[in-house]
């Protein structure tokens, strides 16, 4: 009867999963690393001293108050994903343009390591922030790649404090 009462409780419990997942989310410690900030500020500084658009912005505008909902990690997770497949990748041009981005790149792997097991839902891939940065993202991308790029690279602290502000521990 105990295994029974058991079984029924956790068959009840598992469709939470997904949901319940940020219950047990740990804070990535790049986040709160005075290196990784400064890294980040030296690799993103050089980046924008190289941009001229400044009235385009790839990152969505994410208020400080969907900042605190417990989906805004994961959803912010999902840009990281997408930055770290497509705009910091190793390549020899970036490696050599960029200063600190092999530590930058290092610290943001280990952030998205970290917090894939707690984000792996296809809903968070399907978020409309996460759509809105990918479209504007391949969109400035047809008509110049290398300036797009480096506006991203430029973003990329945006991305860090977001990062920074959403992914709290949960216990």
């Amino acid at each position: 009867m105990k295994f029974l009462t058991l079984l029924a409780l956790m068959c009840c419990c598992f469709p939470l999963r997904g949901q319940a997942m940020h219950l047990t989310r740990p804070r990535p410690k790049p986040l709160d690393s005075s290196v990784t900030w400064n890294d980040l500020f030296m690799m993103t500084k050089h980046a924008q001293m190289e941009d001229t658009d400044h009235e385009t912005r790839l990152l969505p505008l994410i208020s400080e108050v969907m900042l605190k909902q417990e989906n805004s990690c994961c959803i912010n997770t999902m840009i990281l994903n997408y930055y770290l497949k497509h705009i910091l990748h190793a390549d020899d041009h970036v490696d050599k343009k960029y200063p600190h981005i092999h530590f930058v790149r290092s610290d943001l792997q280990r952030i998205a390591h970290i917090l894939k097991p707690h984000c792996e839902s296809s809903d968070y891939a399907d978020d409309m922030h996460v759509k809105e940065f990918e479209t504007n993202y391949k969109t400035a991308s047809e008509h110049d790649y290398e300036k797009t790029r480096n506006k991203a690279v430029g973003e990329t602290i945006i991305l860090f404090h977001y990062l920074f502000e959403s992914c709290n521990a949960r216990m």
